[in-house]
């Protein structure tokens, strides 16, 4: 993600500025504010907004199944693989 230099704020700036800040992001001045901490990005600020947005996209990932990727396999065959994945994902997560 790529920020122009009136979108990279220190959070003592923003601290000071809060509400000049938060107006620029609600009036879309701003499409998004990167919040520097110690020469780090800490932090971004999104628009009400953009943030359901991202949200919405994340659910719909979410709720496809290995058939939407795979469109071939049976339905048997899908739960089987979608079942090994959750599988492989409790392993990662240390969930066993």
């Amino acid at each position: 993600m790529t920020f122009q230099k009136n979108e990279i704020i220190s959070s003592t700036t923003l601290v000071r500025q809060f509400a000049t800040y938060l107006s620029k992001l609600s009036e879309y001045s701003l499409q998004k504010i990167a919040v520097i901490r110690n020469n780090e990005m800490e932090a971004v600020m999104l628009p009400v907004a953009e943030y359901e947005r991202l949200l919405e996209i994340e659910e719909k990932s979410r709720k496809k199944s290995v058939r939407d990727y795979f469109g071939t396999l049976s339905e048997t065959e899908a739960d089987a693989m979608e079942a090994a994945i959750r599988d492989c994902r409790k392993v990662d997560q240390n969930e066993w």
